[in-house]
């Protein structure tokens, strides 16, 4: 393992924004395909929340050797428990960046739907089943709302370093010098 590092790499940096922008739009999409009607708009739709869910999780697993290969040091000063709650916090974004995708997926499959990366069909792994069924889609239902939690706390954290304790917290995953 490499040494920590005061910054992230870009590599680190690409990641996390594309990763935020699929997160954002999977629950976005998810939340106004629920209120939808059944028909093609709304069939188009689920196939593209599997789609980028799928995409979602393929970035993860990119993502998570990235990081363990690029650590990035606490900013100086930062009380040991301040560390912990942050690590903490990451660790429940991950934990959600990976049963988001994968419940979607168990779900969509116990239904008796495929599961396909903009066209290109991935394994089955689960057989249609109700009582499956009803557990994935309540998993994936209150993971979203997990989700949501997980990331006011996380954005309100950086907003709360950058705004008020005036830290580079924030500046360390932007581009900015």
């Amino acid at each position: 393992m490499n040494q920590a590092v005061d910054q992230f790499n870009a590599a680190s940096k690409i990641i996390h924004w594309l990763a935020a922008l699929l997160i954002f739009g999977l629950l976005a999409i998810g939340f106004i395909m629920e209120d939808m009607p059944r028909g093609p708009e709304k069939f188009e739709m689920i196939g593209l929340h599997k789609s980028f869910g799928v995409l979602a999780l393929l970035l993860l697993i990119i993502r998570i050797p990235v990081r363990v290969m690029n650590p990035v040091a606490p900013l100086p000063g930062t009380p040991r428990g301040d560390v912990i709650k942050a690590k903490a916090l990451q660790g429940m974004l991950y934990l959600m960046m990976l049963i988001m995708p994968v419940s979607g997926m168990l779900m969509s499959q116990s239904a008796g739907y495929d599961v396909a990366l903009f066209g290109l069909g991935l394994p089955t792994l689960i057989g249609e089943s109700e009582a499956a069924h009803e557990f994935f889609e309540a998993v994936h239902g209150l993971g979203a709302w997990a989700l949501i939690l997980f990331l006011v706390a996380h954005i309100g954290a950086a907003l709360l370093h950058h705004f008020k304790m005036k830290d580079d917290t924030l500046r360390r995953m932007t581009f900015k010098k």
